[in-house]
């Protein structure tokens, strides 16, 4: 009997398998043609795009002149170079470029970022139960996404923040939750802003998550630093970190910068040294927002949302302006992964329209759509690259405003659900008080 069982189970398994297979190879195929289509328009644009960028003139720039001599140094000095803000950590696992030379670590870094790249591209089709068409889009938007083309040219870490996050997010779905934290922890290493991804589950449903989350990035940032470079070490590397981090008074009169009181004091043509009351004030509202964020992340995680976790981290994702003070365009590589999923909800709920549907519920689909479209339209390269001048495209907050225009739509979507919900919880409480006093 139980061999039979066991006969079962595998027979049921193979057919999945199956199944998924049949899945996965239209969609590859089609992505293989959109990559075709992808390496196509860089041909003919990619030396345009170099120069509209300007502050990158060769290939993987920000590994010549940051992380590669940061691997170099990080035995030697202890210390973190010029211009390099990131972990102890981060300088740890660098220094293994450093035996191979230059030329040998420049390929080897060519083929971390394609991989990134292609597990985000599997990533989403392993979270995101959709149709083939979907998977296209994700992927026609993702190899078209400006953040993207940017992070390449630098050799930047945003593909790898965005590969562990998505990563922790199906571990969490699959209940791997020590999986989860550990790449929730290198995400955190790279930039610490990822730690604010545990705050929806701090006091959600959640908590293991949240623990072992807070504790492998404390081992992470701290205790496996502690061990390679000495307690001493690691204090005296973060010391010149936040120095550094102090030093970082330009960053508020950068063009691409995207934080938002950097953003709305440059349109507004005024430096925050002038106006410091106005710069604090902008910094409050950013930050109340963010609170505003997290606080609507934990309540669909309350709430029991379907894709509850997949929503949380969205939510978190569209926070990045808000509360990182540099917000370079690289780290906006998570809006296709984000406008993907928000066309896909939305038609999802269109094909369960019938002719009785109302009036509202079809503007609520409008609204949708003309928030999602153009913040696929104004963050993709072809729009850049028509717009021709990063400094005009950062200076006008382009990727600012895709992100919120998201998270509008996701504001749309759950703002009235979660307010019926508590007016539903306030009825309900006080029918059960008005029984209580009849009794």
């Amino acid at each position: 009997m139980q061999k039979h069982e066991q006969n079962v189970r595998e027979t049921q398994s193979s057919s999945s398998l199956a199944v998924s297979r049949t899945r996965l190879m239209p969609f590859v195929a089609e992505v293989l043609g959109t990559t075709v289509l992808l390496l196509a328009y860089s041909s003919l644009t990619w030396k345009r795009f170099v120069a509209n960028v300007g502050v990158c003139p060769q290939l993987f720039c920000d590994f010549v002149d940051y992380y590669y001599p940061m691997g170099k140094a990080i035995f030697h000095t202890g210390l973190p170079v010029e211009g390099f803000l990131y972990s102890p950590f981060n300088a740890i696992l660098l220094a293994a470029s450093a035996p191979l030379g230059l030329d040998a670590s420049l390929v080897l870094w060519g083929i971390l970022q394609v991989t990134a790249v292609i597990l985000c591209l599997l990533l989403f089709y392993q979270l995101v139960p959709a149709k083939r068409p979907t998977y296209v889009l994700f992927a026609a938007l993702t190899l078209f996404s400006y953040p993207l083309w940017l992070n390449f040219l630098g050799g930047n870490t945003g593909a790898f923040i965005l590969v562990t996050l998505l990563g922790s997010l199906l571990a969490v779905e699959r209940g791997h939750h020590l999986t989860a934290a550990i790449l929730l922890a290198i995400a955190v290493s790279f930039k610490f802003y990822p730690i604010i991804f545990l705050v929806p589950f701090v006091a959600g449903r959640n908590a293991r998550f949240a623990l072992l989350g807070a504790a492998t990035s404390i081992l992470v940032l701290c205790v496996i630093p502690g061990l390679v470079l000495s307690t001493a070490g690691t204090v005296k590397y973060y010391g010149v970190l936040v120095e550094a981090f102090r030093a970082s008074d330009w960053v508020a009169v950068n063009p691409h910068s995207q934080f938002f009181p950097h953003l709305a004091l440059r349109l507004l043509g005024i430096a925050g040294a002038e106006v410091p009351t106005l710069q604090s004030i902008l910094q409050i509202l950013s930050y109340l927002i963010v609170a505003i964020n997290l606080i609507l992340a934990y309540l669909v995680q309350r709430a029991r949302v379907h894709h509850a976790n997949i929503w949380s981290f969205q939510i978190v994702f569209l926070t990045v302006p808000f509360i990182l003070k540099t917000s370079w365009p690289i780290d906006f590589v998570f809006l296709p992964f984000v406008q993907s999923f928000l066309i896909t909800h939305i038609m999802e709920k269109g094909s369960k329209v019938d002719s009785r549907e109302s009036r509202a519920r079809r503007g609520y689909r409008c609204a949708m759509f003309f928030l999602v479209v153009p913040s696929i339209l104004i963050s993709n390269v072809v729009f850049f690259n028509l717009l021709g001048k990063s400094s005009l495209y950062g200076y006008a907050g382009f990727l600012f405003l895709a992100t919120t225009l998201l998270l509008f739509a996701i504001y749309v979507e759950f703002l009235p659900m979660l307010w019926q919900s508590h007016k539903h919880a306030i009825g309900v409480a006080r029918s059960s008080n008005g029984i209580g006093s009849v009794a």
